[in-house]
């Protein structure tokens, strides 16, 4: 036999035998009395260890278990503020905003002023700006009153000086601190809305007509119950500070949501209000919120409900969102509907949307629609619709309009809204025009009409 074969021969023989030895040996360590079970350090001795950072040498030879870094009994994950330093380090954006991420989703309270302090590691860039306002939610979370202390406290220390514009000549909640605010705010009201909303209300100011800081607690709120967040904002925010009126504001931002999550419970949702008014409002705003996705869907579900009401308040949130894609298409439709009542409330409602969108685009419109009650109710929402920002433009619909009544109260409303800015040139078109002369005598001398 040669010398490889007889070599073949011998690793056959000892392979299967390396195997049965091997076993025997897992057999007798089983047999070991097992290690002290892993039990997590007592604050004392947390205190008294420090903790190692991300660029501390690992030890290879694993004395008493590879690395300083905590780790979770009977999982493996690194603990959340080692696994922080990590994301600091961590060159890749994703990467860094996935370790973050988790990190944070792992936090407790103890925790956050430590994470605080590794956040301040990163040179000031957007990155260290997204890990603070994330830190702020989480703490929001845990324990929303500290973290708002912090943040304001933090503000009227770094006033002035030019540390990201936390602070500044803005009054209590200018400029970026309104965004550490607001970040708390949201995290804060995923586990005590009503507290949170509280705040919100009691210390947020206007900023263009809508508090933010409002808004932040509401989209909090909405993370874990956008049912709950939805039923205050229609009935017991201000119309201030929710935008209510026709989906604008707070109310429409959660209803566009709470359609693009479930559209089934949002239409019943808007069904199930109890109050008339708010029923309105709600069924109006989500037939919006539908049709900007799918008009037709809209359309359809407005023509399922049996109540006549609710019918309407539908169809004029289904061609407000429908005119935003398809003005001509949406105000047809509403003329063709066939109840001459709502035909009219409709066509009303997607003119002014479109007046807001396209005021001149709308009036080309108009101009080629035939004589009658529908283009009078349409030359009326065009001068309402231009009475701030073309006045004179807003008059020659006034007096196009053929219905008495109606004509007087637009022109009317041109001249409320002119006067504020020209009286003189306001009072000057209504003497030239040509409105009856009572008309203009109502409008020039209101006190003296009998």
């Amino acid at each position: 036999m040669s010398l490889l074969k007889r070599r073949s021969s011998i690793l056959l023989i000892l392979w299967p035998a390396s195997l049965l030895l091997a076993f025997f040996i897992g057999r007798l360590n089983l047999r070991v009395e097992p290690p002290e079970p892993y039990a997590l350090p007592s604050s004392e001795s947390v205190e008294k260890t420090p903790r190692a950072s991300g660029n501390d040498s690992v030890d290879k030879d694993g004395a008493d278990g590879a690395t300083e870094a905590s780790l979770l009994p009977g999982e493996g994950e690194i603990h959340p503020l080692d696994q922080m330093r990590q994301a600091v380090a961590e060159t890749d954006a994703l990467k860094r905003l996935a370790l973050l991420a988790d990190a944070l989703s792992r936090m407790d309270a103890d925790d956050i002023k430590e994470a605080l302090a590794i956040h301040e590691m990163l040179p000031d860039s957007n990155a260290k700006r997204q890990m603070y306002n994330m830190l702020l939610n989480t703490w929001g979370k845990l324990d929303g009153p500290a973290a708002m202390e912090y943040v304001l406290e933090n503000s009227e220390q770094d006033s002035g000086r030019g540390r990201g514009g936390r602070g500044g000549p803005d009054g209590p909640f200018g400029g970026g601190l309104t965004r550490d605010a607001a970040s708390v705010l949201s995290g804060w009201a995923e586990t005590d809305p009503q507290t949170a909303v509280l705040w919100a209300e009691e210390n947020g100011t206007q900023e263009r007509g809508r508090n933010a800081l409002m808004f932040a607690a509401m989209q909090g709120w909405a993370n874990t119950d956008i049912q709950g967040a939805l039923s205050y904002a229609v009935t017991q925010t201000s119309g201030e500070d929710s935008g209510r009126g026709r989906g604008n504001g707070m109310e429409g931002f959660l209803v566009n949501r709470f359609v693009g999550e479930d559209k089934q419970a949002a239409t019943q949702w808007a069904l199930s209000q109890y109050d008339p008014e708010v029923r309105s409002e709600a069924v109006s705003s989500v037939a919006r919120s539908l049709a900007g996705d799918d008009p037709q869907e809209a359309v359809f579900w407005a023509q399922s409900l049996s109540d006549p009401a609710s019918q309407a308040e539908a169809y004029k949130g289904a061609v407000s969102g429908w005119v935003r894609e398809s003005p001509v298409e949406a105000v047809e439709w509403a003329m063709n509907l066939d109840n001459p009542e709502t035909s009219g409330e409709v066509v009303q409602s997607a003119l002014n949307t479109w007046v807001r969108m396209d005021p001149y685009a709308a009036g080309e419109y108009v101009i080629e629609m035939e004589t009658g009650q529908t283009r009078n109710t349409a030359a009326a929402t065009l001068s309402q619709g231009l009475s701030r920002q073309d006045p004179e433009m807003a008059a020659l619909w006034a007096e196009s309009i053929t219905d008495p009544k109606l004509q007087a109260e637009a022109a009317q409303s041109v001249y409320n809204s002119w006067t504020q800015r020209r009286p003189e040139a306001a009072a000057e078109w209504v003497q030239s025009s040509n409105l009856p002369e009572e008309t203009k005598q109502d409008i020039l001398e209101p006190k003296k009409k009998k």
